[in-house]
């Protein structure tokens, strides 16, 4: 353990200042960490920067959100971890450009507590009919919905990750049952039954309400379309914590305005923002909050780094890697 070890932190220019790691939030995590690691050397550069292949050239890990695929795709230095700063993989895809040599691995759970709130409320707001009311309140309107207790409602959880999993925790918290969906059916902790996607139809039509918190993939792209919003019950209430992309948007603003979907929250949105002339803006019963839901600035880089510092410690032991990316299921 006395051979130093270079790790690379990789800076994207346009990523938001609270994903921004720091020195100081490095040194932090390496003093709380109880894993046994070699002497570190620690670099920061962005990923546009000239000198970015020279160092990622000599790193053994790096951590980031975007990379510079032809870079890492060409190394023949000791990179064998990449450690993803979120959970989704979208933006990465398709994962030819990884070498077979190098793990890459998400953030995943790192969201956990800060979308079981958001989910709560969201499931909540559904429930007693905000969206409608805020657009009454926008049209001047007294327009009264009384609703009974949330228990014993039936909710369809599209994602049965560390996103799909909080608002599982979330709904269990406020008495729903709740129904999961992933590619393969299988049981998963917080969920009353797992189902897979060519076996949703009925339980689709069956729930009080619709989440959407898997990632964005070719085979997940769209999965919210005209004929998914047409099989859900009549008043049924829909949120999405995932990404825009799961959802076709003209369909979910039609199925608002015709009032077969009695109400929806969103935090996601096809493009990240919406334009000025979108009428996603005046749909409604429809209330968007700004991708703000998962995000906890307080606490998101110091999860990331005891995630990467982790994974660094299990891939220098030959250890199962947290949250890694199989690129032949990643789509």
């Amino acid at each position: 353990m006395s051979e130093q070890l270079n790790l690379l932190v990789a800076h994207s220019p346009k990523r938001q200042a609270v994903f921004r790691i720091t020195p100081d939030e490095v040194d932090a995590a390496i003093g709380r960490s109880k894993i046994p690691l070699p002497k570190l050397q620690i670099d920061f550069c962005a990923m546009n920067d000239p000198a970015f292949g020279g160092l990622m050239d000599r790193a053994y890990g790096m951590i980031g959100w975007q990379f510079p695929r032809d870079l890492v795709t060409a190394t023949e230095g000791p990179l064998r971890l990449i450690q993803l700063t979120g959970a989704g993989v979208e933006h990465l895809l398709p994962l030819e450009w990884l070498p077979r040599q190098v793990a890459l691995a998400t953030a995943s759970g790192i969201h956990a507590a800060k979308i079981e709130e958001w989910a709560q409320m969201a499931l909540l707001m559904l429930h007693t009919h905000i969206p409608h009311f805020a657009t009454a309140q926008r049209h001047h309107q007294w327009s009264k919905i009384l609703t009974p207790g949330i228990a014993g409602k039936r909710v369809l959880i599209f994602g049965t990750g560390g996103i799909g999993a909080a608002v599982a925790k979330a709904a269990k918290r406020l008495g729903l049952a709740t129904a999961g969906v992933r590619r393969n059916p299988a049981p998963v902790r917080g969920f009353d039954r797992v189902l897979g996607l060519d076996g949703i139809g009925e339980t689709v039509a069956e729930a009080d309400f619709v989440v959407l918190a898997m990632p964005l993939t070719p085979a997940t792209k769209g999965i919210m379309s005209a004929e998914m919003f047409a099989r859900m019950r009549k008043g049924a209430g829909f949120a999405n914590v995932g990404r825009g992309g799961l959802v076709d948007q003209d369909a979910l603003i039609a199925a608002l305005r015709s009032g077969h979907l009695g109400n929806a929250v969103i935090d996601v949105t096809t493009p990240e923002p919406p334009p000025a002339d979108s009428p996603l803006w005046d749909t409604p019963r429809l209330l968007i909050t700004p991708h703000v839901s998962c995000d906890d600035p307080e606490t998101y880089v110091p999860s990331a780094l005891d995630i990467f510092l982790d994974n660094i410690g299990r891939r220098l032991k030959g250890q199962k890697i947290r949250n890694r990316v199989n690129p032949r299921h990643a789509y």
